[in-house]
C-alpha cells in the first residue's frame, strides 16, 4: 500500500514583524552592535570577535522568539542615549512581544 507523504507548508513571513525585527538589528547598530544571523543549533547571545562586539541570531527562530530575543538583550543594554520609536521602546521596557 502506497503512502502519501505531505510536504511541510512554511508560514509565510509576517511583513510587520520582519519590519519590527530589521528595526530591532538598526537599534543595535546604534550602539555599536553588529548583529549576525547564522544556522545552528543555539538560540543566540552576545560575543566579542576581535574587538567587535556582535549578538549571534539563529536563522531558524521563529518571528516571534527572535523578536523575543532581540528585546530582551536590547533591555539589558544601555539604549537611553540613542532616539527609539516610542512604540518599539515600550516593547523594550516590558520586554514583550504579542
Amino acid at each position: 500500500m502506497a503512502r502519501v507523504i505531505r510536504k511541510i507548508q512554511s508560514k509565510t513571513p509576517d511583513e510587520k514583524k520582519e519590519t519590527l525585527i530589521r528595526e530591532l538589528i538598526e537599534i543595535y547598530g546604534k550602539i555599536g552592535f553588529k548583529v549576525r544571523t547564522e544556522k545552528g543549533n543555539f538560540k543566540g547571545g552576545f560575543c566579542l570577535l576581535r574587538e567587535q562586539k556582535i549578538l549571534l541570531l539563529n536563522k531558524n527562530l521563529s518571528q516571534e522568539k527572535k523578536i523575543g530575543f532581540l528585546l530582551k538583550n536590547l533591555s539589558e543594554l544601555n539604549t537611553e542615549e540613542i532616539y527609539i520609536k516610542p512604540a518599539i521602546r515600550e516593547l523594550i521596557d516590558n520586554q514583550s512581544f504579542v
